[in-house]
């Protein structure tokens, strides 16, 4: 049986060779996301498994039916009345319009493809689709352009952390908006898009305001309204130098421990230079392992100070890392404090004071960190979403406390 495939450029064959179970590809408009799904879903189908194809719309499900039609013709039988795609091997495609997500009950299957994800319903993939996958093992592929900072920009950041998932951010066309959104410069992307043409690209940037080319184009997560930090990526550098680099200047360690399914996270900030130099993020919840773990690293920079949260594990770490002779300067975090700290974090990302290590997890973290304020208070409440960690964002904003109290005095605070 020989069945034509739709054609995947290099960066699409890339993305299929690290793919994992659930993959959370945010792409630029025209990057062939639907063509790269018909390919996974005739490819699946052909080895016989039973799969289910979704997009917000009926309309958007008739472009992958289509596609996959041409991809597989005179192999599949297509029945448009059933909207299914069945092959000789046993596989089928069940394509369904998830504007409403019950389209999808009462299925089982072995994968699930879902076209501009960021426009379905949260409730399609939580309530409907992920419940196929629990008796067959099945897997995901979520693709789509990113639509501000809903469901799909949690998923996608929370892949990073998950070792059966993968997130790609891939622009159409691999470029960068300089000089305060005023200009585009090239950036050519291992994975773009190699058949639109620069030219088109610049003449969109003319004509699109900066948010929404960032977005459509870049395949950036936009800031909300809800967003705490701002200004992140023009705080990001990638060369910390070694501890040499450093000598005689003043360090300073935030650590954040895991709690239950939270990670450790630990971040060393170079006052006299206000650069992150380390960064470490870890899951082993184990005293004798975390305060192993912090000793490497503070055995490496020699901070002057590490500023720890001393909520629950918190406080019998502490104390037993001053009893090996380490400078613990302890942080109660409470409904009081903790709005300053962050809010202290978000102002040196906003007036780029301090330079941060460009870690795609850390970074994420910061982007999905949210505000709201709480009804029976009136105060503001700082958090990531649910599914998301915050443990480097708070590793950060404790270092960036104590860069804040800066000088070896401040053990005494």
């Amino acid at each position: 049986m020989q069945i034509k495939l739709p054609y995947p450029h290099q960066g699409q064959q890339a993305v299929r060779t690290e793919a994992r179970r659930f993959n959370w590809l945010a792409a630029g408009r025209r990057w062939r996301k639907t063509t790269l799904g018909v390919s996974i879903g005739v490819e699946a189908a052909a080895a016989g498994q039973e799969l289910l194809w979704g997009a917000p719309t009926f309309d958007q499900v008739r472009i992958g039916w289509n596609e996959m039609k041409h991809a597989a013709s005179g192999v599949a039988k297509f029945t448009q009345q059933t909207m299914t795609a069945e092959y000789p091997s046993g596989g089928k495609v069940i394509f369904r319009s998830l504007d409403d997500p019950d389209n999808a009950r009462g299925h089982t299957a072995d994968g699930v493809i879902i076209d501009e994800a960021s426009k379905v319903k949260a409730e399609a993939w939580y309530e409907v689709l992920r419940a196929m996958l629990i008796d067959t093992g099945g897997w995901g592929w979520f693709m789509f352009t990113p639509l501000g900072r809903n469901w799909t920009f949690i998923e996608h950041a929370a892949a990073r952390s998950r070792d059966d998932s993968v997130c790609w951010q891939i622009p159409v066309v691999g470029c960068e908006v300089v000089d305060n959104g005023r200009r585009l410069e090239r950036r050519p992307h291992p994975y773009e898009n190699p058949d639109i043409p620069f030219e088109e690209i610049e003449a969109m940037f003319a004509t699109l305001p900066v948010r929404t080319f960032r977005q459509e184009i870049l395949a950036e997560f936009v800031e909300g309204e809800g967003a705490v930090f701002r200004n992140i990526r023009a705080n990001l550098y990638n060369t910390p130098g070694a501890p040499a680099d450093h000598e005689g200047h003043e360090l300073v360690m935030g650590a954040d421990w895991g709690k239950h399914l939270d990670y450790t996270a630990l971040s060393v900030l170079c006052s006299t230079c206000n650069q992150e130099v380390a960064l470490d993020r870890f899951n082993q919840i184990d005293y004798a392992f975390q305060r192993g773990r912090l000793r490497v690293l503070f055995e490496r920079w020699r901070p002057y100070n590490v500023v720890a949260e001393a909520n629950a594990m918190g406080d019998p770490i502490i104390e037993m890392l001053r009893r090996e002779g380490i400078p613990v300067t302890s942080f109660q975090t409470t409904a009081t404090s903790k709005p300053p700290l962050i809010e202290s974090l978000a102002l040196a990302l906003e007036k780029e004071e301090v330079k941060w290590l460009d870690d795609p997890i850390a970074t994420a973290e910061l982007e999905a960190y949210e505000r709201d304020v709480s009804a029976t208070t009136g105060r503001p409440r700082y958090g990531a979403p649910a599914g998301v960690h915050d443990d480097t964002v708070m590793a950060r904003a404790l270092a960036n406390h104590g860069r804040a109290a800066s000088g070896p005095w401040a053990v005494l605070l």
